[in-house]
């Protein structure tokens, strides 16, 4: 018996060993239940997961395994060996005791990787106007912080109902400032939501604040021209994560949109400045991917047209000058 424990044990740890090396990008996202405690170990078993690209990276044997499982792969799996995938948080214990104290174990880590409730809608504090060189020109909006909120996601729309968003954002404290030279006059709705990051890296957003008006109402004004979009150049490369662009003459404010596709689609930014640079601290940026801006420009009257789209790469930092660089012993 103990020997057969044994060879079950250095089995288990070479495989799963092999397969956590070979999955290092792959996020676990399924708990898996076999009921026959062979099948993990069959090689017919182990080659099919290879082929279908699945991977058993957490063992707790003899029947429950952790790992990445393509989510197409579920129905395959339960016909050929009546095995059965949770992808979401177990709230039935009691059918994995049967498999012993460390299938309990198993489900016990998996559910903590799932937050118990979503994040509480945010409660609004206030929309009030700020003097910003002008009066009125600048509005900020703020909330109360959502505990474990890692950060939030405002919309702003004409229609109470948002049926139509005119801005999306991801911001990453509780509060917000607009330029109110960018909109037109009438009465706006926004709301913010907070957004939780869980164990396994995914984001899951809460409930929406209840839709808090504001009214946009500028003094009757000679309009000369629209000010001229900035010019931004085709494409750029980012040893840091601060963005810049020259400025326009006569423009006061800029507003940024920051985006991973091109038609602008989804904007991770869409902010208002009155500098020519804006900083991607608390952003999830990732180093290497093309990301796309482009920038407006108001003169504190009225806003002009977008700048010209530009393609942004965010590069990973050089070595640092003065430190040296490790050297790697070749063998012999």
């Amino acid at each position: 018996m103990k020997l057969t424990i044994k060879v079950s044990a250095a089995l288990a740890a070479l495989f799963f060993c092999a397969a956590a090396r070979a999955a290092d990008d792959k996020p676990a996202n399924a708990l898996l239940v076999i009921p026959s405690d062979q099948t993990a170990f069959d090689g017919g078993f182990q080659s099919f997961l290879d082929k279908k690209g699945a991977k058993l990276l957490q063992s707790y044997p003899p029947s429950v395994f952790v790992g990445y499982i393509p989510q197409a792969l579920d129905a395959e799996l339960g016909e050929k060996y009546g095995a059965l995938v949770y992808r979401d948080k177990v709230d039935d214990w009691s059918s994995f005791s049967k498999y012993g104290e460390r299938a309990v174990f198993a489900v016990n880590s998996w559910n903590k990787r799932f937050v118990e409730d979503p994040p509480e809608a945010p409660l609004v504090v206030s929309s009030k106007v700020r003097q910003s060189g002008r009066k009125g020109e600048a509005l900020d909006l703020s909330w109360n912080e959502v505990m474990k909120a890692s950060s939030y996601r405002l919309q702003i729309s004409s229609d109470e109902a948002f049926g139509s968003v005119l801005l999306d954002t991801v911001l990453g404290r509780n509060a917000y400032r607009i330029f109110t030279p960018f909109l037109a006059d009438g009465v706006y709705y926004w709301r913010v939501a907070g957004v939780l990051t869980l164990n396994n890296g995914e984001a899951r957003p809460g409930a929406f604040s209840a839709p808090s008006p504001f009214a946009v109402s500028k003094p009757a004004r000679a309009h000369g021209p629209k000010p001229a979009a900035p010019s931004l150049p085709p494409a750029k490369a980012l040893k840091g994560r601060q963005l810049s662009w020259e400025a326009s003459p006569g423009a006061r404010y800029y507003r940024l949109q920051f985006s991973g596709a091109a038609d602008f689609s989804v904007s991770l930014a869409d902010v208002f400045t009155d500098t020519c640079t804006f900083r991607l601290s608390g952003f999830r940026v990732r180093r290497g991917e093309p990301y796309y801006m482009r920038v407006m420009a108001s003169d504190g009257d009225s806003s002009g047209d977008w700048s010209t789209v530009s393609r942004v790469i965010i590069e990973s930092p050089g070595p640092i000058p003065g430190y040296p660089r490790r050297s790697v012993k070749k063998n012999k």
